[in-house]
């Protein structure tokens, strides 16, 4: 498969799993665990899966960008916050300081496999 297949493939299966998990549990406004799994399962499930098509490094990908994505939000949060006296944004569960939050660490591990795949589809 070509990495713009692939790239495809990745968008598509993360879509329908994101948005499968918004239309069940579009009608509640509460945190649930259950709709928090939902969400990230496509996402994360591709992620890993892309470790068969391009080895290892995907995991390796993956793990660095949920570290390096996690630190980073926190650090600009709390920078801004510190700067300017204001905070960009909110976490209501699991915050850490306010400027972030532990569940979005697999975010950041997805953003990084797209960002790459994303970086090898346009040639860089």
């Amino acid at each position: 498969m070509r990495d713009a297949e692939i790239l495809l493939f990745f968008c598509i299966v993360s879509g329908i799993g994101m948005g499968t998990s918004y239309l069940l549990l579009r009608t509640s406004k509460e945190f649930r665990w259950s709709s928090f799994v939902a969400f990230l399962f496509a996402p994360v499930c591709a992620s890993l899966l892309l470790t068969l098509v391009y080895g290892w490094r995907v995991l390796f990908l993956f793990a660095v960008s949920c570290v390096v994505g996690f630190l980073m939000e926190f650090s600009l949060g709390l920078l801004y916050h510190k700067t300017l006296k204001h905070r960009l944004w909110s976490y209501d569960r699991y915050n850490v300081g306010g400027y972030t939050s532990w569940l979005t660490i697999p975010m950041w591990g997805v953003a990084g496999v797209l960002f790459w795949l994303l970086g090898r589809v346009v040639g860089l």
